[in-house]
């Protein structure tokens, strides 16, 4: 019998604190997993014995067994909840650490799709549409994101550049002005150079456009819009895979969202960019590019406006 089935179970042996519990975790999904005991006794106010008697109570010798259990078995269903940190052995084989963090992966792209506000989305792919110039500013790991974001924007005619050294940031953003748009990319929201850089932005009057997982942090709160995406990362995993892709899932809605906005004048301008970097290309390949036409946008297409 699974762990959902326990659960779902005869309840007659539970406490009153039992059952707040347990209310609590069905409420809650997986966000219980990546949750501290401290958190979890707060939120059910219960001691944190009665959370590691809770788990006993259904054959874990730890809260962190139980929490590891009831994370692999909801990660199986459609109802996938918030995201975990998955437990990796020391003694499992590379298909069982494959499988886990496939799982995640997964998970992460499922979560950060239905939390998507999409009246933000809007207005972000507007504002980029309209945008004089864009700065994609990140540090660490997020500098990479934004590195590789400004070269794919680029390639669609939005005049764009990624600045992660932090007087550059502060130098750039403080010439910015009312037509420009800085994008913020910080995992906390509250990298303090990147706090820095957006605020002078806003001094300024330029757009800030933050891209966090933190709805509460500094830079959802200085930003003029923002988007979240679903993962909470400890210190020791870091810039992990499940983390990347829950950003450039965000990078990659923003995209396509202005190319639908752009239509064919974004078709027309990656085909263009495409034949500048054709000499880069294998000779067959270059030939080919530099001969095609850049295709048409159905939207565009009278044929298809016809049927």
């Amino acid at each position: 019998m699974g762990i959902l089935d326990r659960l779902n179970g005869d309840q007659k042996n539970l406490t009153k604190a039992d059952l707040a519990l347990l209310k609590y975790i069905r409420d809650r999904g997986l966000d219980v997993c990546n949750a501290p005991i401290s958190e979890i006794a707060r939120n059910c106010g219960v001691s944190h014995a009665t959370v590691t008697r809770f788990a006993r109570k259904f054959g874990y010798d730890s809260l962190q067994s139980f929490k590891i259990a009831l994370a692999q078995e909801i990660g199986m269903t459609s109802d996938l909840g918030d995201l975990i940190s998955v437990s990796i052995s020391y003694d499992e084989d590379s298909r069982q650490t494959a499988a886990k963090l496939s799982q995640l992966i997964a998970s992460t792209i499922v979560q950060t799709a239905q939390s998507v506000n999409h009246q933000s989305l809007a207005r972000i792919t507007r504002v980029l549409s309209n945008a004089r110039r864009v700065l994609f500013i990140g540090k660490g790991n997020s500098g990479f994101v934004a590195l590789d974001t400004a070269f794919k924007f680029n390639r669609i005619g939005i005049d764009s550049r990624a600045i992660i050294d932090s007087h550059e940031m502060l130098v750039l953003c403080s010439l910015l002005d009312k037509k420009d748009v800085v994008v913020a990319f910080s995992n906390s929201g509250s990298t303090p150079e990147i706090i820095k850089a957006v605020n002078l932005a806003r001094q300024e009057q330029a757009k800030v456009i933050g891209i966090t997982a933190e709805s509460s942090s500094d830079l959802c709160k200085i930003a003029n819009d923002s988007l979240l995406y679903s993962v909470k990362e400890t210190c020791l995993d870091s810039g992990s895979i499940y983390s990347k892709t829950a950003v450039y899932f965000i990078v990659d809605l923003i995209f396509t969202e202005l190319c639908k906005m752009l239509g064919q004048k974004a078709v027309d301008t990656k085909h263009k960019t495409s034949k500048a970097l054709a000499v880069m290309c294998t000779p067959d390949f270059k030939k080919e590019l530099l001969e095609s036409e850049p295709p048409v946008c159905p939207q565009l297409n009278p044929s298809s406006q016809d049927n």
